[in-house]
């Protein structure tokens, strides 16, 4: 009897600890409650925008070869400075050099044969004053005279047409600059227009951006505005042109200036812009807080529920978009919190936890 009673005993401790042993996997499988950023929807639009833009200089030039052809030589490299006027590449000159040499002797003949026409008329015409020939053989040498003319205008314009070829055999720097890009290499056939050097001046610097149109819409020639570079130094730059069009449909082109010599400046350096916000007063919520809506127009962001620490998705109208923000003009009120990131892994009633920046993980404060 005390023998059953110990085998029960021991069944009951095993039976228990299998039941602790699964409570205890069930619990550290359990999904952890997500922490989520809020964001305070209000009615007060950003003060400033940033916008990006690129450096570069005013003059520049990508230089090729008109006729094509093979190239000779390239007297230039990658970072080389050049003066107006330097010679920077040569074409095989054989080609070109026949050909002026043909059209010149294309010139001598048709000239020749333009003095025997002269003679044949000057004759035929006293021929024609003693009565000695007809009208029609008259009008015949008249026609060829002004045939062999034609000849020869036709000659000279090949001639000067051979001659500006063998000038365009040799590329020029057209002001002083920089060798951005060698892309040829000597014995390599030319195309005619391919480009074999690009040249950047110096000391012109521009920023050039794309901004919305309701962005550019607020900047005039002459406004200013100030930029900073990845190191995180501030320029002031002048608006200087502002496109009539559209680029790729959705921007529109600004050129500025620098109040001041941008040293350590490259070309192709990004800026970041800072301008003043384009868009009236009213609702606004990060683009990222935003999911597309499964019907219809518009789209649903999270709303943080604090009384059952829970998040309803509901259905927003949505405005224009300002930088990385986008106005929504119904489906939320002044007050109300948002998920600010992170809103496609979330679900509509999940419970969450508002996330805690890392100063007050520690504080002992139960949230």
């Amino acid at each position: 009897m005390q023998v059953n009673t110990l085998h029960s005993v021991a069944g009951s401790l095993l039976l228990a600890s299998a039941l602790c042993a699964c409570g205890g996997e069930a619990a550290s499988t359990a999904a952890p409650m997500r922490a989520v950023k809020l964001e305070t929807v209000s009615g007060a639009p950003s003060t400033q925008l940033r916008y990006s833009a690129v450096v570069r200089q005013r003059e520049r030039a990508d230089l090729a070869f008109e006729a094509g052809g093979r190239v000779k030589a390239i007297l230039v490299d990658v970072g080389s400075r050049v003066r107006k006027g330097q010679l920077l590449a040569r074409l095989d000159t054989e080609a070109p050099g026949q050909r002026a040499i043909q059209a010149s002797a294309n010139v001598g003949a048709a000239a020749a044969q333009l003095r025997e026409r002269e003679a044949q008329m000057r004759q035929q015409q006293a021929m024609f004053d003693d009565g000695a020939l007809a009208q029609s053989t008259l009008a015949t040498a008249r026609t060829a005279l002004e045939t062999a003319q034609a000849q020869l205008q036709v000659a000279i314009s090949e001639r000067e047409l051979a001659a500006r070829a063998q000038r365009l055999t040799v590329l020029r720097a057209p002001f002083d600059a920089s060798v951005v890009a060698r892309l040829m290499q000597p014995q390599a056939e030319a195309a005619p227009g391919q480009a074999v050097l690009q040249l950047e001046g110096a000391g012109q610097a521009q920023a050039v951006a794309l901004l919305p149109p309701a962005q550019a819409a607020l900047l005039r020639p002459g406004a200013t505005v100030e930029a900073h570079d990845s190191a995180g130094r501030a320029w002031l730059l002048r608006t200087e042109a502002i496109g009539s069009r559209l680029e790729s449909g959705a921007a529109v082109q600004l050129i500025f200036t620098f109040e001041t010599q941008p040293s350590g400046l490259r070309s192709g350096e990004n800026l970041l812009l800072d301008l003043p916000a384009a868009a009236p007063a009213g609702l606004s919520v990060p683009m990222a807080a935003v999911l597309p809506a499964a019907q219809g127009a518009g789209g649903t962001v999270f709303v943080y529920q604090a009384a059952d620490a829970k998040v309803r998705q509901r259905q927003v109208r949505l405005g224009g978009i300002d930088g990385e923000r986008i106005r929504v003009t119904a489906g939320l009120v002044a007050g109300e919190q948002v998920v600010a990131a992170g809103a496609a892994f979330l679900a509509d009633g999940q419970k969450v936890t508002p996330y805690q920046g890392a100063s007050r993980l520690n504080d002992g404060v139960q949230r």
